[in-house]
Order: C-alpha cells, then structure tokens, then sequence
C-alpha cells in the first residue's frame, strides 16, 4: 500500500543529482520559513536528550533540529543530500558558535550504517521519510543507527488544502499524503511498540515574489505545460495573501504533524 501512494505522490526526481540540484534551489526559501514556523520548536520539545548523548539527524536541511540539538547533546551528525542546505546550516551553527555538529553531504540511501557512520545514542529524522520507496528498509535502516531512542516525524493525515486547490485548477486529481498510519502499522509488524504524538502546527509559507511559488508547485507536480503554468499562476495569483513588501502567503496553513518514537 505504501509503494502504491508513493507512486500516486509527487514525481521522484531520476537521479540523486536533479534532487540535490531540487533542494539546493529551495535551500534559502526554506531557511526562511523556518524562521517563521512553530513545527521545530513543538518537535525539540518532545526530544528527549541528554548532554553526554549522540545525535544522528537524518535529512538535517538547514538545521532546524541539529542546531537546538548541537545546544543539548555532545555531538550531533547531520546528513543531507542537499549541499545549499548544509552550508546554510554550518554558516548558522558558526554564527552561534557551536563546534560539535558534524555534516555529512550525502543521501541516507547511500549512507551503510556501521561503515560510514557509527550508531548514535539518538536518532531523528523529521519529514524526512515521506519519500521513501522501501518504507520497511528505510525504518529497520534508521532503527539500526539508533542505541536509545528514534524520533521520525511524518504527515499527520487530511487533505493539503493549498496542494488540492493548486491541482483542482490545473484539472488533476488530488491525492491525500501518506500519513503516520502507514510508518506505525509497519513498526507494529516489524515487532516496535511505538508512541505517537501529534503536533499541530502554525506553519507560515511566504513565497518572496509570485514565480517562486510557482516554482514551489512545480516541485510537487512536475513539468507544467505553458497552459497549466499559466492555471497555476492566475489561482495563486487570486488566492495567496498579499502582503505589503509583495510577498505571498499561503492563508491558514495549519499543517498536523506526527512525531511517532520509540526507545531501544
């Protein structure tokens, strides 16, 4: 069930190197939602960490999670596929003055655990297993790199009213995101007990000019003809909040996310 949604999501980039190339572009647009986001705060406050622990931060981005973790723990290891994302990252960690984050700038997939890197005391990785082909692998892979605790965050389930009004003008079905059901039934087989919170969030997605959302919506739905570029810019056009310093906002994205986590 779970490869049937993946293959019925957003199109998977080809290589490795059109989806670094993918998240490079986005790296400054999403450091700075991040700034305006009150999911890395409501996560970190469910982290159970400890000064002398290991942090593994899988799929880290721009750091909103090894960063405050970096503040907590000894040492924390951040993996990304994205190189835009890690240098936002250590240039943040150096204007803080931590010294202890380790980037790694690689996809998890190709990282062995045990050879590349050791296991670490805890493991997070926070919407960063959402694309995952092999859900099963992906889950035993990241338990594995884990001594103590996994924390994996995912979609908390209900429709993306923003992503379904996008694709309703475009003329395309819409689909609900793969939610927490699917990760928590596969723990359950795979002999986990896991806990589940959910985490409602007010997250606040400001798009600088009105092309960069349409360069947003092209990342969730792939190459647009001219005819539906032009849909998709009239429907953002009419229903993103205009601010002042022409700015565009996504109104009342108020997304729920679920923090699923288990002790070793």
């Amino acid at each position: 069930m779970w490869k049937e949604a993946q293959e019925q999501g957003p199109p998977h980039l080809p290589d490795e190197r059109a989806e670094e190339e993918r998240w490079d572009h986005m790296a400054p647009q999403f450091r700075r939602w991040m700034d305006v986001d009150d999911y890395p705060v409501k996560l970190m406050r469910n982290i159970r960490l400890k000064k002398e622990w290991s942090v593994l931060d899988i799929g880290c981005v721009t750091g909103a999670v090894a960063i405050p973790a970096a503040k907590k723990a000894k040492c924390v290891t951040a993996i990304d596929i994205s190189g835009g994302m890690l240098r936002i990252l250590k240039r943040d960690a150096k204007s803080q003055a931590l010294s202890n984050i380790k980037c790694i700038h690689r996809s998890w997939e190709s990282i062995v655990v045990g050879q590349d890197i050791q296991p670490h005391d805890v493991v997070v990785a926070s919407r960063s297993v959402g694309r995952t082909r092999d859900l099963q692998d992906a889950l035993e892979k990241i338990d594995s790199a884990a001594s103590k605790c996994v924390y994996i965050t995912v979609w908390g389930g209900g429709e993306r009213g923003h992503n379904k009004g996008v694709r309703t003008a475009l003329g395309k079905p819409y689909r609900d995101t793969p939610d927490y059901i699917y990760i928590f039934n596969m723990l359950v087989r795979m002999g986990i007990s896991p806990n589940i919170i959910q985490l409602a969030c007010r997250s606040r997605m400001i798009y600088a000019v009105l092309d960069e959302a349409i360069e947003s919506c092209k990342l969730g739905i792939g190459v647009m003809t001219p005819q539906e570029e032009l849909l998709a810019r009239d429907y953002l056009d009419r229903t993103l909040i205009r601010h002042k310093n022409g700015s565009r906002e996504v109104p009342d994205n108020r997304p729920i996310w679920s923090l699923i986590w288990w002790n070793k």
